[in-house]
């Protein structure tokens, strides 16, 4: 067997050399990026009650779990668990069947000042949800859903990132296939649902995964809507917590750490396949 020779090039770095530095880049942004995550925990484990500057050795080793279940038996926290679970799989599914819908309209469909709507749709990104909240609390105060889940559900059905994800996506599907099923008599609807929804399934995974962790960790707008502690999500009942017990920060922490379960085991259940399509779709747009 003869070993093929391979050109080099004097002018550019050996591979290695680049990959080793490329990876300790991304290993420097990693660390910066759990370094807030680490902290929590290290103070959630603390033996000191007043543990906000970093702990210290002899605080955290050995770790003290009791301010779990603490955390679990202080407050409702398994309630506050349902209510963020109830709301943020209702918006994640309004949002990817909207996105769905409205993503194929603006891709597919041809009607006079679609490229117009969509740009104002768009547009509306611009504003900023301060904007937004007093009009929108005194819409719901109409329609009378002060403290109801409604509230915390229905504005949020539809939104123009996901829209815009999808219709990207939705363009880049081949017309041929489109036209073959038309000619095969589908019908709008058939096309969408037979073939759109098929080939967008990783993208309308990433809606809805991106949608229910945006609905998780929502704060401002259920603590204005939402007065009831028994309808608090975890984010308000986490907020009470601090109020309630001080500067107990250990406490705190360990509320804040179960608070971020769901969100770890969606990340670490989502398939390889939905990870390489975030990538790709963050590159092309």
């Amino acid at each position: 067997m003869t070993r093929r020779a391979t050109k080099t090039h004097p002018g550019r770095p050996h591979a290695p050399i680049g990959n080793l530095a490329a990876h300790g880049i991304l290993l420097a942004a990693a660390s910066l990026a759990l370094l807030p995550f680490v902290w929590m925990l290290l103070i959630s484990v603390s033996s000191s009650a007043d543990s906000t500057l970093a702990p210290r050795l002899a605080q955290v080793w050995p770790p003290d779990w009791r301010h779990y279940r603490a955390a679990w038996q202080s407050i409702p926290l398994a309630r506050y668990y349902v209510n963020s679970l109830l709301v943020a799989s209702a918006v994640a599914l309004g949002q990817a069947a909207t996105a769905v819908l409205a993503g194929y309209v603006f891709a597919r469909l041809h009607f006079r000042g679609r490229d117009a709507l969509f740009l104002i749709f768009l547009g509306t990104l611009l504003v900023p949800n301060e904007v937004t909240l007093l009009p929108a609390f005194l819409l719901m105060r109409w329609l009378g859903w002060i403290d109801r889940y409604q509230a915390l559900i229905v504005p949020f059905l539809a939104y123009p990132t996901a829209i815009f994800l999808l219709r990207q996506f939705f363009l880049s599907v081949s017309s041929e296939l489109e036209d073959a099923a038309r000619i095969d008599g589908c019908s709008r609807v058939q096309v969408l649902w037979y073939l759109f929804v098929p080939l967008g399934r990783p993208a309308i995974a990433i809606v809805g995964l991106f949608s229910f962790i945006w609905a998780w960790k929502a704060f401002l707008w259920p603590l204005v809507v939402i007065q009831t502690p028994a309808r608090y999500t975890i984010p308000v009942g986490l907020a009470a917590l601090q109020s309630e017990m001080g500067t107990n920060w250990p406490l705190l922490m360990a509320a804040a750490a179960l608070a971020t379960v769901p969100a770890l085991v969606l990340y670490v259940g989502t398939p390889r396949w939905l990870g390489e399509y975030t990538i790709v779709s963050v590159t092309e747009v």
